[in-house]
């Protein structure tokens, strides 16, 4: 069964993606920028040079290379990214937010720009993400709670 287009979602253009996690909202920041950690539920290795992120992941059928540019940075509750792989062309704009809830906190993604990939691309590239960040924030939340022990 496909899994249904949510609110905020808008097919080859934008997605989002929440997910409550029970940390407080300064424990689950360095989850989204330390390296070592976003090698635990992002990709499989990730490196920083120079305010850019460099993420390489073992894909369904190769190897990606994908690359975060530092837009803005405004710890602990935003990171904005201009993300962008090799053969897109163009980049996407990836806005991870942190909000503070009653249990801990609530990680926001916002990921848009699809429509400025090659017209063969968008749509093949914005369903990827949307069942990308679904997984990987299910997997941010396990992880967390693996590693505090909650």
């Amino acid at each position: 069964m496909a899994e249904a287009i949510r609110q905020g979602d808008v097919p080859g253009i934008q997605l989002r993606r929440r997910r409550e996690i029970p940390l407080p909202l300064e424990e689950l920041w360095p989850w989204l920028c330390e390296p070592e950690r976003l090698a635990r539920w992002l990709a499989d290795e990730v490196t920083v040079e120079g305010g850019v992120l460099r993420l390489k992941s073992a894909g369904q059928r190769e190897e990606r290379a994908e690359r975060a540019e530092i837009v803005e940075l405004q710890p602990p509750r935003l990171l904005v990214l201009a993300f962008e792989r090799d053969g897109w062309g163009a980049s996407t704009r990836l806005t991870l937010r942190l909000h503070r809830i009653l249990d801990g906190a609530e990680a926001d993604v916002f990921h848009e720009g699809f429509h400025r990939l090659p017209p063969a691309l968008s749509l093949p590239v914005w369903e990827e993400h949307r069942k990308r960040w679904e997984s990987a924030l299910a997997l941010l939340a396990a992880v967390v709670e693996d590693a505090s022990g909650r």
